[in-house]
């Protein structure tokens, strides 16, 4: 059964904070890449951290080896535009019981 995960990434001195992230180099290769783990379910939610600007991830995954490589094939991670800073295996609560009739 696949474990949930929870990454930070960061950018790095390397992104240039005058431009948006669509026209930072190597934009077109990270969309892509994030757009197939998502459609794969691999990323099952991702949002930017308005304070900080880090992205926070959440995962679906068989092990902390696996999400930390397959983060680690993430074009901006190779050039070094991002960097993973924390990388943790959620305990998810279950929903709780619905009423019943709700």
């Amino acid at each position: 059964m696949k474990r949930t995960f929870a990454a930070i990434v960061q950018r790095t001195s390397k992104w240039d904070q005058s431009k948006p992230a669509p026209e930072q180099d190597g934009f077109a290769a990270h969309a892509k890449y994030m757009h197939d783990l998502e459609a794969e379910g691999f990323i099952t939610l991702a949002g930017l951290m308005q304070d900080t600007f880090d992205v926070l991830f959440i995962l679906k995954a068989d092990s902390k080896e696996q999400v930390d490589a397959r983060l680690a094939a993430d074009p901006w991670r190779q050039d070094g535009h991002t960097r993973l800073t924390r990388l943790e295996e959620l305990v998810m609560r279950p929903d709780p019981p619905k009423p019943a009739g709700a």
